[in-house]
């Protein structure tokens, strides 16, 4: 079963969970279907490129959901518009596919009467406004830059979030590691706690570290070969970790970190 396929139902139960509640089972067994159908035409629509390099070509999407029923048109808004809901669903399907999304990614929501399908996808491509030109700045004095931080935002750790101070922060499932005679070879600082949540069994005993260079204050986060891997969103683009490599990634300020499922916002 591939990665990807395994996010999508982690994004389905969550979907049906939310809709259920706030519509009922029935209503919410039928968003279901159109749910998947919507992720599934756009995943048809992810290109690989060269070295195996996969993008989204478009930015600028249009979901239109017909009934002629103005019961079911609002459960529509409700479910697919409100919060943005379709939209970061996709974003994290797209993600979760390991493909890169274009800068200024939309997606809008819209009702209407008639239709000939149940739902519609209209894909463009939006251009986006060249960066203005900014008078050269004078340097900013240098500033002491306080601790960064870890946020924890989906799956179940023992803290809600946690400072980075040491030179080297391990993130896994279990506190402890042991060898065969139960010798402690790994403590990790963020702990997923094992059998939590369905987001904490993706995340390694052993998945990543962030190493801290007190003299610069730049955090990387490493991958240590774990078996769903580690990534960065960050600005509508997923970067991948390397496994095993030492560099690592920089954080900046905002990413979320995905440990397969789970996830971390890092903040400074």
């Amino acid at each position: 079963m591939s990665f990807f396929s395994e996010v999508e139902k982690g994004i389905e139960r969550a979907f049906r969970k939310w809709t259920e509640r706030a519509l009922g089972p029935a209503q919410s067994d039928e968003l279901i279907l159109v749910h998947r159908a919507i992720l599934e035409e756009i995943e048809g629509k992810i290109q690989t490129v060269q070295r195996g390099k996969r993008l989204f070509p478009y930015n600028c999407l249009r979901v239109r959901l017909a009934s002629p029923d103005a019961e079911r048109r609002a459960a529509f808004q409700m479910a697919f518009a409100q919060d943005r809901r379709l939209e970061n669903d996709i974003r994290e399907s797209l993600a979760g596919a390991r493909c890169e999304i274009p800068a200024g990614f939309t997606v809008d929501v819209e009702t209407t009467e008639q239709g000939a399908k149940g739902f519609e996808i209209e894909y463009a491509i939006r251009e986006m406004p060249p960066p203005a030109a900014a008078a050269p700045a004078a340097p900013a004095p240098p500033r002491a830059l306080g601790p960064a931080r870890l946020v924890v935002v989906r799956g179940k750790a023992a803290g809600e979030s946690y400072t980075i101070e040491k030179p080297r922060t391990n993130i896994g499932r279990m506190q402890e590691l042991t060898d065969s005679q139960q010798r402690v070879i790994r403590r990790n600082d963020v702990v997923f706690d094992e059998g939590a949540d369905e987001a904490n069994a993706t995340v390694s005993r052993a998945h990543a570290h962030i190493s801290f260079d007190p003299t610069t204050g730049a955090s990387r986060i490493c991958d240590d070969e774990s078996e769903y891997g580690t990534r960065i969103f960050r600005a509508g683009r997923s970067i991948e970790v390397p496994a095993g490599n030492r560099r690592g990634e920089r954080l900046a300020p905002g990413d979320e970190i995905y440990l397969g499922r789970a996830c971390l916002r890092f903040e400074r």
